[in-house]
């Protein structure tokens, strides 16, 4: 049996979406496959239950057999947190390995989802290392690449972990850069001993929202048919300039939400000259009706909120480069990207799986 943790040291990396597509994979290939996030800090509160969402759907996507419990054994709610702060000891690194024995039995693969940061985890003195020591799970990190700082963090793991980092995926390479990624940083790479099992570009229709999604972040009220909802938004532009300027600087995006102020009538008109997939307005002012028909005969939803345009542009920013995996379509366009550039063979080899 092989266990593997997939790790990483920010967030929105898109962590879940490569466990998915390598469970995905690794069932195609015909291994009986286990999943495990072993801690999590992103709990909901049902009316009936304390969950991660993310550990949930995949145990739904997979129909998997084990016990939510047990996939995700250790949440780090605030009445935890509350608890140690009064000095009271739980042995959670008992109920991880509990967990772990029960979801590996009878498994060729399991794969663990780290935390969100290599830090994360450390109040319940389950931090990514500690995770990884305890179940002796060797590492594959996922990272994304900006620029040659992305590097330091990529070797400070690698001190970190020794031998049990078996290497990287680097994901979300902006295209300009991609060229140079491939020939001179993954070189590099293996010459300090990390292989780079994938790199992958970043892809618009992975780092879009849907205006459902966008809706459900922000609030406020919404105009439109509900079937508009599904329009994927790949870009978003703020409107605040003059009116002669706002049609050449609404064209440079398309498939793109444009958040401005509720009174500018001549911008959100602007707007819906373009391809525009919804207008976000500030100020909680409903638009005039000219703006309705227009959207209506372009098909454009409109959302508008209390909030001003600064922070609703600082909340909608913090949805966008966040793969939303939920999402079939995404799912299977990344599954397809690992298809097509990852490094199975190696992984399979290094983890002692036999080849198909």
């Amino acid at each position: 049996m092989a266990t593997l943790y997939i790790a990483s040291t920010e967030t929105f990396v898109g962590k879940s979406a490569v466990c998915i597509g390598l469970l995905d994979r690794a069932h195609r290939d015909g291994f009986a496959i286990g999943y495990m996030k072993p801690v999590s800090v992103s709990v909901t509160r049902t009316d009936d239950a304390v969950l991660d969402e993310d550990a949930a759907f995949i145990r739904e996507h997979f129909d998997l057999a084990d016990p939510l419990d047990r996939i995700a054994p250790v949440l780090v709610t605030q009445s935890v947190i509350e608890s140690i702060l009064r000095g009271q000891s739980v042995d959670f690194s008992r109920r991880l390995r509990d967990a772990y024995v029960s979801v590996s039995r009878d498994k060729d693969l399991v794969v663990l989802e780290g935390a969100n940061t290599w830090a994360e985890g450390s109040i319940v003195d389950l931090s990514a290392d500690h995770v990884s020591d305890t179940l002796q799970a060797p590492v594959l990190l996922v990272t994304r690449y900006r620029t040659l700082l992305s590097l330091d963090a990529i070797l400070a793991v690698q001190r970190y972990l020794g031998d049990r980092l078996i290497g990287v995926l680097i994901n979300q390479i902006e295209t300009p850069k991609l060229d140079f990624v491939r020939s001179r940083v993954v070189p590099f790479l293996q010459s300090r001993g990390i292989p780079v099992f994938a790199t992958l570009a970043e892809d618009a229709q992975l780092a879009g929202v849907t205006v459902a999604d966008l809706y459900e972040f922000l609030g406020g009220q919404i105009i439109g048919n509900p079937a508009w909802n599904e329009r994927l938004v790949e870009h978003m532009l703020i409107g605040a300039m003059g009116g002669e300027a706002a049609l050449s600087h609404f064209r440079r995006r398309a498939n793109k939400a444009v958040i401005t102020g509720g009174d500018r009538t001549d911008l959100q008109l602007a707007a819906l000259e373009t391809s525009t997939s919804v207008l976000v307005l500030t100020g909680n002012l409903r638009p005039v009706p000219q703006v309705i028909d227009r959207a209506e005969e372009r098909q454009v939803p409109i959302i508008f909120v209390p909030d001003d345009t600064l922070s609703t542009v600082e909340r909608a920013e913090s949805v966008f480069g966040h793969v939303r995996f939920k999402q079939q379509a995404k799912l299977t366009r990344f599954i397809s990207m690992l298809d097509e550039s990852f490094d199975f063979a190696r992984l399979y080899d290094t983890l002692g799986l036999p080849r198909t």
